[in-house]
């Protein structure tokens, strides 16, 4: 959990719901699997729209950082 969620109402358990379906694991591996589990082209391609939203909200928790910790902006003299 990052503090800007905090400010703004996140909860901690909610951001694991936005990205992780429950539902969607049903394959458990047992002791005695050693082929690795392939991947079909749905599971990756909602690996890649995870991956995009995810660096959209880090651009976006940057920018706020930035405005809230960035360096104000220059004024001209006064008359």
């Amino acid at each position: 959990m990052n503090v800007i969620d905090m400010f703004e109402g996140i909860d901690e358990d909610q951001g694991d719901e936005e990205y992780m379906n429950p539902a969607d694991d049903n394959e458990v591996p047992k002791l005695n699997d050693l082929r690795k589990t392939k991947l079909t082209l749905g599971q990756i391609n909602r690996l890649r729209l995870i991956r995009d939203v995810r660096n959209f909200e880090l651009k976006n928790r940057l920018e706020k950082t930035r405005k809230q910790y960035g360096a104000p902006a220059q004024t001209e003299p006064g008359l």
